[in-house]
């Protein structure tokens, strides 16, 4: 009879390890995955940190309206992985670079966005992230405008 505690012990163990796994890495939940936009604007912090690097940004609506985004971008070893180091970006995502962010949005319409990958003014482009870049054919964001072709 001893074996059963273990083995409830063991499926309960399993159960809650499972579930603060789904709850880390729900991207599906949180994201349109089947959405990316395009949003143009002026980078205000960087954090290089685990587990996901950020990236805030300011974009200016079709009002005149400036709202605060961010983004959540790969963890720093995944970055390094792919040969950005924490000079680079740090340097290349300074406040007040302009840039255009591309990603899957909030599903509830937060101002959030799942990194895809970000153009600096400078052609310089974070193209290589955990999802491949975003493809050429994306919308807007709600009230934002449209990136220059």
């Amino acid at each position: 009879m001893r074996f059963r505690p273990v083995v409830y012990l063991s499926m309960l163990g399993f159960v809650m390890v499972s579930v603060s796994l789904f709850a880390h890495h729900g991207t599906g939940v949180s994201y349109d995955m089947k959405k990316t936009i395009a949003l143009k604007g002026v980078i205000t912090k960087f954090v290089y940190a685990n587990p996901h690097a950020q990236l805030y940004f300011d974009v200016t609506d079709d009002k005149g309206n400036v709202v605060h985004w961010a983004t959540e971008m790969s963890n720093p070893f995944n970055l390094q992985a792919l040969g950005h180091s924490r000079k680079e970006l740090t340097e290349k995502f300074t406040p007040g670079t302009s840039v255009t962010v591309y990603g899957s949005p909030s599903k509830v319409g937060t101002p959030i966005v799942l990194f895809g990958k970000a153009v600096a003014a400078d052609g310089w482009c974070l193209c290589n992230d955990a999802r491949g870049g975003a493809p050429d054919d994306v919308a807007p964001a709600a009230g934002a405008r449209r990136e220059g072709r």
